[in-house]
């Protein structure tokens, strides 16, 4: 297995993966963190980190609450020779994730081999048709996705791993031999339908997650590339979850996901790909069991995704996603992105409005914003609260960031 590292110069190193390689006794079960800037000093450390039994904490460096936090638990960098005793020594776990989760503070999601291992043999049976030769990755090892599939999914296979540290889109299709996997995000495969030019990729496969991508952007990547997209929906707490084709409509559980939903049609999951142990302020034990608070719509074996309960807001009885709003906005000319949250109004009638912030040059009015949607959503009402800002930031797997 080769890790090849691409650079902004047009160099190239190529690292071989063994264990021989990567191998140093004395980092057998400490506990430290990871999160170098560089993508491929990430690589390394974790490669070693792998074949050492160590425990390491991956993380963005460039997200200030975690740091806090790390420093905070008195972690020790994986590089440093000594290491701190730490909170989670005691714990079996092989890579540690944070996530922001429902209350936005950092909260620590550990992951053993069994949890990688059980949802690795899933995933590879998905993905056996394709016969992946090289697996391109535009996403952080860090952050869970980029771990499972950008990392652990090739080194379980035996499959080379391409990376840069600064994906352009173009530098990303010149990269793409047949039989490659790419794992990235909505947000590159949107800019990939932008280029001038085109490839036949029919002969490899895109993995998707992070956000939704939406039907159209989807049906414009198969008839430009003439390459399937797979969408995988999961979480850091509970791993994969389910998978879809293109632009179909419903998920699809991965084999050994048990779904169900709550009163509220909130999305239960169970599944041997949950993190047995969360940290918060304490540690919590699952049992592998998992409430979200994504609204489903069951059919027979499938299910359809509504969005997020922090996402959704209600008109006339009828629910809607701040996402799909986003989404008709970002069609919209003379808007680069939109973000959309729901405000509170308890004490008005009304009961909640949108906050609509735009990256945008053109100036809209509201009663033009309130068009636009009307002509996608049907004629209903609801209040609007907007805004302009030269960038709207995002996150490095290509989340949008809330003001």
């Amino acid at each position: 297995m080769i890790l090849k590292v691409y650079n902004d110069d047009g160099s190239c190193q190529e690292h071989i993966i063994n264990k021989e390689n990567f191998y140093d006794k004395n980092l057998e079960n400490t506990c430290s963190y990871i999160a170098s800037t560089n993508k491929e000093q990430n690589a390394l450390n974790m490669f070693k980190s792998h074949f050492s039994n160590a425990k390491s904490i991956l993380y963005d460096k460039s997200n200030k609450s975690i740091a806090k936090k790390i420093e905070a638990l008195n972690i020790s960098n994986f590089e440093d020779s000594k290491k701190n005793k730490t909170i989670f020594d005691i714990y079996d776990f092989s890579f540690l994730f944070f996530t922001s989760g429902t209350t936005g503070f950092p909260i620590a999601a550990l992951k053993n081999k069994e949890n990688f291992l059980e949802e690795l043999e899933v995933l590879t049976k998905l993905f056996k048709k394709y016969n992946i030769k090289r697996v391109i990755v535009s996403v952080p090892f860090v952050h869970f996705y980029g771990s499972l599939m950008g990392f652990m999914y090739p080194l379980i296979n035996d499959i080379d791993i391409v990376l840069k540290e600064h994906f352009l889109p173009h530098d990303l299709l010149d990269l793409i031999d047949d039989n490659s996997l790419v794992v990235t995000t909505p947000l590159y495969i949107k800019s990939l339908n932008r280029l001038n030019q085109s490839k036949d990729l029919s002969k490899s496969i895109f993995l998707s997650s992070t956000a939704p991508l939406f039907k159209d952007t989807a049906l414009e990547f198969n008839k430009k590339f003439s390459c399937d997209i797979i969408q995988l929906f999961g979480s850091t707490e509970t791993g994969g979850i389910a998978y879809k084709y293109n632009d179909e409509e419903l998920w699809t559980p991965l084999e050994k996901v048990i779904t169900s939903a709550n009163k509220d049609n909130e999305l239960t999951i169970h599944s041997p790909f949950v993190s047995n142990i969360l940290f918060e302020d304490s540690f919590k034990n699952t049992k592998q069991k998992i409430q979200t608070f994504d609204y489903v719509e069951f059919k027979e074996d499938k299910f359809k995704l509504v969005g997020r309960s922090s996402q959704i807001f209600k008109v006339a009885g009828k629910r809607y996603s701040t996402v799909q709003i986003e989404n008709i906005l970002e069609d919209t000319p003379g808007i680069n992105k939109a973000l959309v949250t729901i405000k509170s109004q308890k004490e008005e009638l009304r009961g909640e409005s949108l906050v609509i912030t735009l990256e945008s040059k053109k100036s809209f009015l509201i009663k033009e914003i309130k068009q636009i949607l009307k002509n996608e959503l049907s004629n209903i009402k609801f209040s609007i609260e907007l805004k302009f800002v030269d960038k709207i930031q995002v996150s490095s797997l290509g989340k949008k960031l809330v003001f």
